[in-house]
């Protein structure tokens, strides 16, 4: 298991490697005063709270939503049934949607309490 964030992004299939190098730069780029740290062996980002996590799976990787459940979702792309996470999976052939991607964290961070870097409250 890696002991730091940037050992983890080395980790699994090389289209593993550059989907989750992708989804981070487009956290890094949405909300650049996350905290980015490793926590239950995945990497968590946190503003106020828990906003948003990675997760590498044998054949897919997963941005996952801490408050997903009551995040609005006008691409239709969330998926989980859970009380409150939610998430979208990205199978090893698929292309990461910067733009939904990143439509989906500023939704994150205003579920969470606060406007990214260049909104208004």
């Amino acid at each position: 298991m890696a002991t730091n964030v940037d050992a983890w992004f080395d980790l699994g299939s090389a289209r593993q490697r550059a989907q989750l190098t992708e989804l981070r730069s487009i956290l890094r780029a949405t909300v650049p005063d996350a905290v980015e740290s490793l926590k239950w062996g995945q990497p968590c980002y946190v503003r106020r709270s828990l906003f948003c996590y990675l997760q590498r799976a044998k054949a897919h990787v997963t941005l996952g939503f801490q408050q997903g459940a009551v995040m609005r979702d006008p691409h239709g792309v969330l998926r989980g049934a859970g009380k409150q996470m939610r998430h979208v999976t990205f199978e090893e052939g698929d292309d990461v949607d910067a733009a939904v991607c990143a439509d989906l964290i500023r939704e994150a961070i205003r579920v969470d309490g606060g406007a990214t870097a260049g909104e208004g409250t």
